[in-house]
């Protein structure tokens, strides 16, 4: 136990120190490139880096945390979600790194694989019970939008199956599993499976991911060079993972038998 406090308190610290490092360098970019999206990546490539290795920090933390669970189910279900959500930032990151020209290839498979690590989330926070692993009501509801989605892709005849229709399609999957998985957190407090104290980091938990996504989405209205629109872009990114880095941290604490 003393082992597994020393590792969490050196996991956090080096978390910590490397959040600083991103924000920094992501900030004296911004001074010195202005609003231009090609400076900014060019210059960029540590941060690609360092948040990877943050997120990796974050699973093993999530590994860690998790043997202290008051359920060893839920514990499961979050270390599976925390593998989708590392899947999800080596797309994000590690593609950008080895292929910087494939920045849709890179985006639509980290959104994928986070509309996974919503599926978790949504499983886990709708179990009544130790012995509720099967998926509930909500999993069948979502199943609507992703089977019409995919068949207007598949078919050809509604939306053309390019990559950057894809892409868009994935977003706007994402964009109603994490809606749902918002609202799911939100009334968690009424499921008196998850002890007060995990329910309530579980809702604020939620509230931060959804802030920290609104910041992507904005992040994304990329515009001209120069122009506000895309100023105001690059200025939503530096504050994505001051967002993305509580927010998973409060879901990871949520787990523990003591909060």
């Amino acid at each position: 136990m003393l082992l597994q406090t020393t590792a969490r308190k050196v996991i956090l610290a080096i978390i910590a120190a490397l959040l600083l490092v991103t924000t920094g360098k992501d900030w004296f970019d911004f001074y010195r490139c202005g609003a231009v999206d090609q400076c900014l990546m060019d210059a960029g490539v540590l941060q690609l880096y360092t948040k990877f290795a943050i997120s990796f920090l974050l699973t093993v933390l999530a590994f860690i945390v998790t043997r202290d669970s008051f359920s060893k189910l839920d514990a499961k279900i979050l270390r599976i979600a925390f593998i989708f959500s590392l899947l999800a930032d080596s797309c994000f990151n590690i593609i950008k790194i080895a292929a910087p020209d494939e920045r849709a290839l890179s985006n639509t498979l980290g959104i994928a694989f986070f509309i996974m690590f919503q599926v978790g989330l949504i499983h886990r926070h709708t179990r009544k019970s130790e012995t509720d692993d099967k998926p509930g009501k909500v999993h069948k509801f979502l199943l609507i939008p992703v089977a019409g989605f995919a068949a207007s892709l598949l078919g050809g005849k509604v939306i053309e199956p390019t990559l950057g229709n894809v892409m868009l399609v994935v977003v706007a999957v994402y964009a109603i599993f994490l809606i749902t998985s918002l609202v799911v957190a939100l009334f968690v407090s009424r499921n008196s499976y998850f002890p007060a104290a995990s329910a309530r980091l579980i809702r604020w938990g939620m509230v931060v991911f959804f802030i920290g996504d609104a910041l992507v989405g904005l992040a994304l209205m990329t515009g001209e060079d120069h122009s506000t629109l895309q100023a105001v872009a690059e200025v939503a990114n530096n504050f994505v993972w001051w967002a993305y880095v509580p927010a998973q941290l409060m879901l990871i604490a949520s787990c523990r038998k003591s909060v």
